[in-house]
Formats: structure tokens, C-alpha cells, sequence
């Protein structure tokens, strides 16, 4: 895959399809349906929830995900980059309103360091490295998708 179809999939993912060739539907995701709209249209105690007995909460899928584009795009820029000392994507017990608030920020300035990351010169281990990092941001905003309509579908109560 080029750069080119990296960045173009990459936007997809974040922002859901760009609808402006009259499809309804883009590569793999409706209009408005990104990883960021859909990580900002979880309310602080919908993104505590866990989507399951056993799953992982969105915030913490959020942070796992922030985390790990900062270090893909860390990688892209030098490939002997260290992965930053950061606690554990997977424990958001600690995490306040406020602290979600910040990470859904990062995700996005995450989303758009790996963005940029895709201009510079790539050989095929950087080209391995974005490509994996792209679908498995996809892979991770389908489960979010589908958590979020779960939470959503759930009568009041």
C-alpha cells in the first residue's frame, strides 16, 4: 500500500468516508462514523462501562489506541524510537471526566502525528508499520462502533 493510500485510509478512519464522490459509503465505515466521532460521542460513564463480561471499557480502548498511534508515528519519524514510559492502556480505574476529556485530545493529535508521519520517506518496514497501525485503529473503531450502539440501544433505567 502507498503512503498515499495509507494517509487517504487513515482519514477514513478517523473521520469517517469522505462522501464527496457521491458514494454513500466509504473503503469499510459509513459517513460519520470515525474513531473520533465515535470515541467523543461516549459520555463519561458510557466510556467506563465495559462492553462486556471480560471486554475492555472504551476508555480504555481509547487510550490503548492513542498509545499506540503516538508510537507508530514515533516509529515512522525514527525507527529507533523507544516506546514512551506511559501506565497501562488497559487500567483506566484512575481515569477522572476530566482526564477522558484530555485523552479523547490526545487520540485526535495522536491520529494526526501518525498523519504527518505518513509524508516522510518510507521503506517497507515503515510501510509495515503504518499499514498495521491503520487497521488496527479500524479494527478498534468497529468495536467502539459497536459498543457505543449497544449502550445506546439500552433502555434507561
Amino acid at each position: 500500500m502507498t503512503p498515499e493510500l495509507l494517509r487517504e485510509a487513515l482519514r477514513e478512519v478517523l473521520y469517517g468516508p469522505s462522501v464527496t464522490f457521491g458514494f454513500s459509503a466509504g473503503l469499510f465505515s459509513d459517513p460519520e462514523t470515525g474513531l473520533l466521532r465515535t470515541a467523543h460521542a461516549f459520555t463519561f460513564p458510557q466510556a467506563q462501562q465495559a462492553a462486556g463480561p471480560g471486554r475492555p471499557a472504551a476508555a480504555q480502548v481509547v487510550m490503548h489506541l492513542r498509545q499506540y498511534l503516538e508510537h507508530a508515528a514515533a516509529q515512522l519519524s525514527d525507527p529507533h524510537a523507544l516506546r514512551p514510559d506511559e501506565p497501562d492502556a488497559w487500567d483506566a480505574q484512575r481515569l477522572t471526566e476530566a482526564g477522558w476529556r484530555a485523552e479523547l485530545v490526545a487520540l485526535a493529535r495522536a491520529g494526526q502525528s501518525l498523519y504527518d508521519a505518513l509524508f516522510g520517506a518510507l521503506d517497507g518496514e515503515a510501510l509495515r508499520v503504518a499499514h498495521g497501525a491503520v487497521l488496527h485503529a479500524a479494527y478498534h473503531t468497529g468495536a467502539l462502533r459497536f459498543h457505543l450502539r449497544n449502550l445506546q440501544a439500552e433502555p434507561a433505567g
